[in-house]
């Protein structure tokens, strides 16, 4: 569920911390310097895939291989434009908890543990596996724009099967245990890294609004004659109507959660949601989140999204870099 510029200081920049292979290598000269965050300062990039740049090339194997971290991520690229040294413990399928607490892989420590009082810039992206949005909206993979879904029991949708009697399944935990958990993040992060700059960085638009919303619906099938030799179509958006409109509304609800739990915890929050409606992957033009790709069997016994799949392409890194870098400016000025 994803921006005067000042002079180049010239001036040599610390060695990253981690690792960083090109084509965003913190060594080089930085293009803009920050007011209080001098150059070689402690950057640390938190959070889940959106924030990782997962499925895409260039992959750091950092903190491990499983994580799908990709030297393109936005974090790379804030590092390099000005001249900090990352730390980037982003992971694909983190919760909030692997942020906090947890160790999602074996090896793994929680994120947490890389701030200090030394760290002077955190990022994150946080909260879309926390609500399962992800995997709900694998889950909601459909035949046509009127159903069924492929693993809904031949259900028209999947708000079909997350609404009952007017409550929504997927909302009210986003009001409550996601909530909750993403507070409990922004708090602990505050907390571990007293002297940083935080920036929390919302989620793209997956599923336009109703004002970019073609008239005929967004469908793209994930299906064709090509299907039956194991071969899939590129760039699909199977879902239905009804559940691009049902989606939408799980996504803005999450950001206005996450947007609330910045202001009560005094940590700028960029909205990205509201500014990419016309981005989303639904779109034909100029979108800024892939759509839909399958890999599988000739016999579809086994079906799986490509790594890609509604997560950040190269434009929508590249917008995600520039509202993080206008952020980080605006805190740092």
């Amino acid at each position: 569920m994803l921006a005067g510029s000042l002079a180049g200081s010239g001036a040599a920049v610390a060695a990253p911390m981690w690792p960083v292979p090109e084509p965003w290598p913190t060594t080089a000269v930085p293009q803009e310097t920050l007011a209080g965050i001098p150059a070689g300062s402690e950057y640390v990039a938190l959070g889940d895939s959106y924030s990782a740049g997962y499925g895409l090339s260039d992959p750091t194997r950092l903190p491990t291989s499983a994580c799908g971290q990709s030297a393109q991520d936005y974090p790379h690229r804030i590092a390099a434009r000005f001249g900090l040294a990352l730390k980037d413990v982003t992971c694909g399928g983190a919760t909030s908890a692997d942020v906090t607490s947890g160790f999602q892989f074996k090896g793994v420590p929680p994120q947490i543990r890389s701030l200090s009082d030394r760290t002077r810039l955190v990022t994150l992206t946080i909260g879309g596996n926390d609500a399962d949005l992800f995997g709900t909206a694998a889950s909601c993979l459909a035949i046509s724009a009127k159903g069924p879904v492929f693993s809904g029991r031949d259900a028209p949708s999947c708000r079909s099967t997350l609404v009952s009697d007017g409550v929504d399944q997927l909302g009210a935990k986003i009001q409550s245990r996601v909530a909750l958990g993403i507070a409990d993040t922004l708090a602990a992060v505050k907390a571990a890294a007293p002297n940083a700059r935080i920036v929390f960085l919302g989620y793209p638009a997956i599923f336009p609004d109703a004002d970019h919303t073609p008239k005929g619906g967004c469908f793209r099938s994930a299906l064709d004659l090509g299907t039956l030799t194991g071969s899939f179509p590129t760039n699909s958006y199977p879902f239905t109507n009804t559940d691009v409109r049902y989606l939408h509304g799980v996504q803005q609800e999450l950001n206005e959660v996450s947007r609330t739990a910045a202001r009560a915890a005094g940590v700028r929050f960029v909205d990205v949601f509201s500014s990419t409606q016309a981005h989303s992957a639904c779109a034909t033009k100029k979108p800024y989140v892939s759509g839909v790709s399958l890999d599988g069997t000739a016999n579809l016994r086994r079906i799986d999204l490509q790594p890609d799949a509604l997560h950040p392409n190269m434009r929508g890194v590249a917008y995600l870099t520039k509202r993080v870098a206008a952020a980080t400016r605006d805190l740092a000025g």
